[in-house]
This record gives structure tokens, C-alpha cells and sequence, in this order.
């Protein structure tokens, strides 16, 4: 069954951020990447923040200028990677340092084939915000957010 662009961008993401490892040149050891099944209610009803868990969000894509090409429509789909840092008790490190290496990591990654191998024409990284489970103080991370431009047909969002 065919998917629409944006799903197969999603996807690519999803894929890509998985692949953050130690063992692949990065600092960070992701241990999974998830994309909701269902959005709002406060991120503790549909997972348990996890030390380098990484939660995708894609938020609402925005119209890009009209292009002189009228078959197509060009979209600008924003992410947002929720990076979660859970460190031990017994750790020494700055808890800022680890989310400093998981953010670049994470820049790197989103950053390394900017047209997602032909589905998309740019990737740009915009600026990242910082987060803390201030009720608990259980978690804390950064929101990466990155923004893909891609084209598909007019009448067509399945093609390009």
C-alpha cells in the first residue's frame, strides 16, 4: 500500500534516530525512538520517559511559497525530537553535558542526508528548547526541532 510523502519522511526519521549509537560515531546510546500513537493528556499518559528515549513529534506542516512549478506544492513539515535524560544517582557527569552531546547527536543524525534520500528538497534544525519533569524532577531533556521541506504533485500527495 502506497503512503503518503510525509509518512515516508516520518518514517526516514524515525529510522535514522534509531540509528544513534556509540557504536556508530555518535556520544549517545539511544535505547528506542517512538512516535505517539496518540497526542495530548500530558506525555506521562502514553509513555515512561526513559534515560535516551526519544519521542518524535510532527507537528502541523506549513505552506511553503508558491513556486513558478504549479504541479507541484512544496510543504515545510515541522519535527520535534524529545530527547529524555534520566541519569543515575551515582552519576558525575553534568546532567547539561549528556543533553548537550544527545541534542548535537541528534542535530548530526537529522542532518547527515538533508533530502532524505530524494524525498525532500532541505533539512534545517531550528532551535532547540529544554524540558524538565519539574512535578517529579524524574526527567529532563531537549526538544530538537528540525523542519523538512519536500514537493509533492498538487493533486497528489502520495507522488512527487
Amino acid at each position: 500500500m502506497a503512503k503518503p510523502i510525509v509518512e515516508q519522511i516520518a518514517a526516514a526519521v524515525k529510522t535514522k534516530l534509531a540509528t544513534i549509537s556509540k557504536a556508530n560515531g555518535y556520544e549517545t546510546d539511544v535505547v528506542e525512538v517512538v512516535r505517539p500513537t496518540r497526542l495530548g493528556g500530558g506525555t506521562t499518559k502514553w509513555l515512561q520517559p526513559r534515560d535516551k528515549l526519544i519521542v518524535l513529534i510532527q507537528d502541523d506542516p506549513q505552506e511553503a511559497e508558491v513556486t513558478q512549478n504549479q504541479a507541484r506544492k512544496t510543504w515545510i513539515q515541522p519535527f520535534g525530537a524529545m530527547c529524555f535524560v534520566r541519569p543515575s544517582d551515582a552519576s558525575t557527569t553534568p546532567v547539561d553535558t549528556i543533553i548537550n552531546a544527545f541534542r548535537a547527536d541528534v542535530e548530526k543524525a537529522v542532518m547527515t542526508d538533508r533530502n532524505w534520500s530524494g524525498l525532500a528538497i532541505d533539512t534545517e534544525v531550528w532551535a532547540p528548547e529544554g524540558f524538565i519533569d519539574e512535578k517529579n524532577i524524574a526527567f529532563e531533556g531537549v526538544t530538537v526541532a528540525f523542519a523538512i521541506k519536500y514537493r509533492t504533485l498538487y493533486e497528489d500527495p502520495y507522488q512527487q
